[in-house]
């Protein structure tokens, strides 16, 4: 019996090969992180991270696509400073808020992220 290909090779005008996704492997989490906004402060539960990005958890869900949020993370080590980071939000899905970092002179410190913050 012949069966029927349905698979195909990647090409630049399928969804999967779009800039917008995510390249790099996300490591699940689970910790808060800060949102900055006009001096207000405002909690964020990050649920995975990767080098390039995050994974926000927001049941409200009012972000969109292209807003700018700046986040400060916490580290693991009690000496290190809290981390400031400047993401872009990519999606918004059900609850969950896929952002991006916008400034990339190095790579998120995936391992050093999480741990206690001050409010």
């Amino acid at each position: 019996m012949a069966a029927d290909r349905f698979w195909a090779p990647l090409s630049p005008l399928l969804p999967s090969a779009s800039p917008e996704r995510r390249t790099l492997r996300r490591q699940p989490a689970d910790f808060y992180g800060v949102e900055v906004v006009n001096g207000a402060r405002y909690l964020r539960r990050i649920k995975n991270v990767s080098s390039d990005g995050l994974l926000l958890v927001n049941p409200l869900g009012d972000e969109r696509p292209g807003q700018i949020i700046d986040l400060e993370l916490p580290r693991r080590s009690p000496t290190q400073p809290v981390m400031t980071v400047q993401l872009e939000v990519v999606y918004v899905e059900a609850g969950k808020v896929g952002v991006r970092r916008l400034d990339w002179d190095q790579p998120l410190e995936v391992d050093q992220l999480g741990g206690p913050i001050a409010l």
